[in-house]
């Protein structure tokens, strides 16, 4: 199995390399600081597992799956992160992501959960699954945000939610902008998904 990893932390890609390079099933076959770099390594590099960190500087892990699934679809990605949380698991998944794992899982479950996804099979680690199925308010949203996005997710047009909000459409749509820069999202009907999801119905 060959795999990149993907981590802006020198340190960190220098541990896990040396972590996998040991297991004699596995290869690791280069390492990027960002997406931007992962995406020129597989442009002439075969890879089978892509190790992606989330937060990375000029093209980041969600932005970069994304490209890759889209250029490289039978490469295979697993986010490995610190973030835990909802938004990012969903936005992982959403880009595309064949996984999703944390960096302070112990190394037995990341080995296997990278065996895994080579397999073709989707794995979520354990406190990120909690995340994702239970998730809470977004508290980066503002009050008026929140409203908003419920009523986008009923399916009402800028003009009725500046109606409802007794506010200007273009405060409407300064609010959609806020919510799509905070969300990592890319247009209103993802905005919809997103709050149907968090919210458990269907």
């Amino acid at each position: 199995m060959k795999i990149l990893l993907v981590d802006d932390d020198v340190l960190v890609c220098e541990s896990l390399a040396s972590i996998f390079s040991a297991e004699e099933d596995i290869d690791v076959v280069g390492t990027a600081s960002n997406g931007e770099e992962a995406l020129a390594f597989l442009a002439s590099r075969a890879v089978d597992v892509v190790l992606m960190d989330i937060r990375m500087p000029v093209m980041d892990g969600i932005e970069a799956t994304a490209s890759i699934k889209k250029l490289h679809p039978d490469v295979r990605v697993l986010v490995l992160t610190t973030f835990r949380d909802f938004r990012h698991v969903h936005q992982a998944l959403y880009a595309g992501a064949d996984g999703y794992m944390l960096k302070n899982d112990p190394v037995e479950t990341q080995l296997a959960n990278t065996r895994a996804v080579h397999q073709g099979r989707t794995t979520i680690s354990r406190e990120a699954m909690d995340a994702f199925t239970s998730p809470t308010a977004d508290e980066d949203l503002s009050e008026r945000e929140n409203e908003c996005m419920a009523l986008i997710a009923h399916g009402h047009s800028n003009k009725e939610i500046a109606r409802r909000m007794f506010i200007g459409e273009g405060t409407v749509r300064n609010l959609i902008s806020n919510m799509l820069d905070k969300l990592m999202l890319r247009d209103r009907t993802q905005i919809a998904i997103y709050y149907w999801q968090s919210r458990h119905d269907a």
